[in-house]
C-alpha cells in the first residue's frame, strides 16, 4: 500500500499538512473538504491554497495567507457581517484532532480572550468548524521584533527599552489574570510603525505555547517543533518544573539580550545543546558580545538581573522590570507615560510596508462586542416578542397537529420574517408556504426564518424538506438558538431543485431554519413573487443499522462491525460519512452499493500508517469495492463514503436515496485501486 501512495502526485492538506492525492476532495486525515480548481477563486494565490475564499463559521471569509508557524496557519479574513478585517489562526491538524488538545485549546483561548491590555493582541472568537480549530484575533500590519533584529542588526538600548516596556505592560496584565505566556520570543512581538507613534507593540500567542509544550520531556524529543524557542526558555521551564510569571521575566531578558547583542544569550549546534547551556553556563554580559559600543551599563544590569538562573534572584514581577526600563528611558530624556507606551483603545494604526498610512476597516474589540450584543439582544427580544405575538399560532398549530394526524396542514408565512425576533413558528408536522420575494437591497435577498421546537431538548434526529423554486438555488441554514453559527447549511439541489435533510441530530430545545438563496458573489439577489415553496419538518425514524449524523471526521466517526452493514445518506453538498471498525478482522473488503444519480467514492483509511486508499473506479449510479484488507484493526481501519461531483451527470447529494456500506470476507483479488 505504501509504495502505491508514494508513486502518486500529492498535495498537503492546508489544515493538517497530510499528503492527499491531487484529485482527493476530502483530507484523509482531518476530513477537510479540499476545494477543486473549478471551485476556487481565479487568482493564482487562491488556486494554490484551497482555503482562500472559504467562509469559516459562517462569518469569517478567508482572504489571504499571512504566515505559518508551529501552531498553525494565519490568514487575513473579513467578518462578512461586520465588513471589517481580522486575522484567524487555524491550528495544525495534529493539534486539532487530539481531543485533549482541543479541550486545552478552548481553555487557554478563553483565558487569552479575557486579556484587554492595549499592547496585547485582542482575541475575538475561537471554536471549531469544518474540522478546523480556529482562533480569531485583531488584524495588524507590521513586522515582528525578530525581523527587525535580523534586518537592522543590534538595536540601541533606548529603542529596545521602549519596545520591551510595552511587552512588560502586556504580560503584567496577563499574569494578574493567571495567564503565563510561556513562549515569549521576538517572533511573538509585533512592532507597528504609526505616523505619530513609532514602535508600537502587540504581544501575540498568550497561553497557547502550553499546547505545544505539555512537559519538557515531550518538547525536547520534538526539536523541530520548538526551533527558536530554546534560546528564550527559563531554566525551570527546561527542567519541566511548574512555571510562574518569573519564567516570562527570564524570557523577556533573553529577548532583550538578542535585541542589543544581535545574538542569543546561549548558542549551540542543536536545540538540546542550547537548553543545556541555560542550565549550566554562566551568562556573558551582552555588552561583551554586541558590536555596538554605545550600550549603557543599565543594559547589562537590567538584562543580567532578568536572566538570573534562580527565579528568586530575578525581577519577581514584570512590573519591576518595566519600572527599571521606564527609569532608564526617563534618565535619557524619553520619559513615557502609560498612555504613550500603548495604543489608544480601538485605534490600532495600519501602515503599508512602505510606511504609507492605509485606510483599512480593521475590526476592534468594540466592533465585535457591539455585534455580539446586537445578536444576543435580537435573540432575547425575539423570544419575548415571539411568545407574545405567536402564542395563538403556536397553540393552534399544536392543536391541529394533535387532532388531525392524518392530514397535512398548509399555511403561509407571515412577512416580515427575516430576523430572529420576527421568525414564524413552524410546528412539527405542519407545512408552511413562503416566497423568496422582494430583495432587501441590491446585495441582500429575501430571507425567511422559522422557529422549531424540540421539547425537552433531547437528542432526536430531524428530517426537513423545502420544495423548489424554478429560478432559485435554495439553501437552508439550521441554527441552534443562542449560537450564531449554523450547525448545518443544506444546499445540494442547485437551481430549481428541492432541499432535503434526511437525518440531522437535534440536541437543544429551540432551533431556527433560515431559507434563502445561494448566489454567487457579485450577482444580484433573485426575486420570485409568483411561485411559492413549502417547508416542513418532523422527527426522522432511525432504524438499527442507519447512520447517525454528524460523522464527517475521524474523531466523530460512526461505527461498523467487521461483518456488518450500515445504511447512510449523502444528505447535503459536501457531506461525507466516516465509519470505523468496532472489531478487528482479517481478509475483508468494504463494499458500498450505488445510488442512482451519485458517483460514490469509497476511501479506506489506515490510521496506524497515516495513509488511505481511494476507490473511484465506477461511474454515476455504480457502487465501489475496496481491495482486500489483510489486517483490519478496530478503531484504526475506517471507511469514508463521499461523492465525486466532477463526474458527468453526478449530483452533489441525494437525501432521498440511501447507500449501503458493507464489510464482508474478501473474494477473488480485485485490481488495484487509486491511492490517496
Amino acid at each position: 500500500m505504501s509504495e502505491a501512495v508514494e508513486e502518486l502526485d500529492t498535495e498537503a492538506c492546508p489544515a493538517c499538512e497530510r499528503a492527499n492525492a491531487v484529485d482527493a476532495r476530502f483530507c484523509a486525515g482531518c476530513g477537510l473538504q479540499l476545494m477543486r480548481d473549478s471551485e476556487a477563486p481565479e487568482s493564482l494565490e487562491s488556486v494554490a491554497d484551497p482555503l482562500i475564499g472559504r467562509v469559516i463559521a459562517d462569518r469569517y471569509k478567508i482572504l489571504t495567507l499571512l504566515g505559518r508557524g508551529g501552531m498553525g496557519v494565519v490568514y487575513k479574513v473579513e467578518h462578512v457581517h461586520i465588513g471589517k478585517l481580522m486575522a484567524v489562526k487555524l491550528l495544525h491538524g495534529e493539534l486539532a484532532r487530539d481531543r485533549d488538545t482541543v479541550k486545552r485549546f478552548r481553555r487557554e483561548a478563553e483565558a487569552a480572550s479575557r486579556l484587554s491590555h492595549p499592547n496585547t493582541v485582542q482575541i475575538f472568537d475561537f471554536g471549531r468548524d469544518q474540522g478546523l480549530m480556529y482562533l480569531v484575533m485583531e488584524f495588524l500590519e507590521g513586522r515582528d521584533f525578530g525581523w527587525l533584529i535580523q534586518h537592522e542588526g543590534p538595536l540601541a538600548f533606548t529603542r529596545v527599552a521602549r519596545i520591551c516596556a510595552q511587552v512588560c505592560a502586556s504580560t503584567a496584565e496577563a499574569h494578574a489574570k493567571g495567564v503565563i505566556h510561556r513562549d515569549l520570543k521576538p517572533e511573538n512581538v509585533m512592532v507597528i510603525q504609526g505616523r505619530e507613534r513609532p514602535d508600537m507593540v502587540k504581544v501575540l500567542d498568550f497561553g497557547l505555547a502550553k499546547l505545544r509544550h505539555q512537559d519538557a520531556g515531550h518538547s525536547l524529543t520534538r526539536a523541530g517543533s520548538i526551533i527558536g524557542t530554546p534560546y528564550y526558555m527559563a531554566p525551570e521551564h527546561i527542567r519541566g518544573d511548574e512555571v510562574d510569571p518569573r519564567a516570562d521575566v527570564y524570557s523577556m531578558g533573553a529577548v532583550m539580550y538578542k535585541a542589543v547583542a544581535g545574538v542569543p544569550p546561549f548558542w549551540a549546534s542543536t536545540p538540546m545543546g542550547v537548553l543545556t547551556k541555560h542550565l549550566t553556563d554562566d551568562l556573558v554580559p551582552p555588552s561583551e558580545r554586541s558590536s555596538r559600543r554605545d550600550l549603557p551599563p543599565e543594559a547589562d544590569a537590567i538584562i543580567m538581573r532578568a536572566m538570573q538562573r534562580e527565579a528568586d534572584d530575578r525581577y519577581q514581577h514584570m512590573d519591576e522590570l518595566r519600572h527599571d526600563l521606564s527609569a532608564y528611558l526617563a534618565s535619557v530624556g524619553e520619559e513615557m507615560s502609560d498612555s504613550s507606551l500603548s495604543f489608544p483603545v480601538g485605534a490600532s494604526p495600519v501602515t503599508s510596508p512602505s510606511g504609507r498610512r492605509m485606510v483599512v476597516q480593521v475590526a476592534t474589540r468594540s466592533d465585535v462586542d457591539f455585534y455580539e450584543r446586537r445578536i444576543k439582544r435580537k435573540g432575547w427580544v425575539g423570544l419575548l416578542l415571539f411568545i407574545m405575538a405567536l402564542a395563538g399560532l403556536s397553540a393552534a398549530g399544536v392543536w391541529l397537529y394533535q387532532h388531525r394526524p392524518a392530514e397535512t396542514v398548509t399555511a403561509a408565512e407571515s412577512e416580515p420574517n427575516s430576523t430572529l425576533d420576527s421568525a414564524n413558528l413552524l410546528p412539527r408536522g405542519v407545512t408552511l408556504s413562503g416566497q423568496i420575494g422582494r430583495r432587501q437591497s441590491i446585495r441582500a435577498g429575501d430571507e425567511d426564518i422559522y422557529r422549531i421546537e424540540n421539547p425537552g431538548g433531547r437528542r432526536r434526529p430531524l428530517t426537513l424538506e423545502v420544495t423548489a423554486l424554478p429560478n432559485i438555488d435554495m439553501s437552508v441554514d439550521i441554527v441552534k438558538a443562542g449560537v450564531e453559527t449554523p450547525v448545518l447549511i443544506a444546499n445540494s439541489g442547485g437551481v430549481g431543485r428541492a432541499e432535503r435533510v434526511p437525518n440531522f441530530p437535534l440536541n437543544g430545545s429551540v432551533y431556527y431554519l433560515r431559507v434563502r438563496e445561494r448566489r454567487m458573489t457579485g450577482s444580484m439577489p433573485t426575486e420570485n413573487i409568483s411561485d411559492r415553496y413549502s417547508i416542513s419538518w418532523d422527527y426522522a425514524e432511525i432504524a438499527d443499522g442507519d447512520e447517525e449524523e454528524i460523522n464527517d471526521s475521524l474523531e466523530l466517526a460512526g461505527s461498523i462491525d467487521p461483518s456488518g452493514r450500515v445504511r447512510g445518506w449523502i444528505g447535503w453538498a459536501g457531506d461525507i460519512d466516516i465509519y470505523c471498525l468496532t472489531g478487528s478482522a482479517s481478509n475483508v473488503v468494504a463494499v458500498v452499493d450505488g445510488v442512482a444519480n451519485l458517483d460514490l467514492v469509497l476511501r479506506v483509511v489506515d490510521r496506524r500508517l497515516s495513509s488511505s486508499r481511494k476507490l473511484d473506479r465506477e461511474g454515476v449510479g455504480e457502487g465501489e469495492r475496496s481491495d482486500p484488507i489483510e489486517s483490519a484493526v478496530a478503531g484504526e481501519t475506517c471507511f469514508e463514503v463521499s461523492v465525486d461531483t466532477t463526474a458527468s451527470a453526478a449530483a452533489r447529494a441525494d437525501a432521498a436515496n440511501a447507500y449501503v456500506l458493507r464489510v464482508e470476507p474478501s473474494g477473488p483479488a480485485s485490481e488495484q485501486g487509486d491511492a490517496g
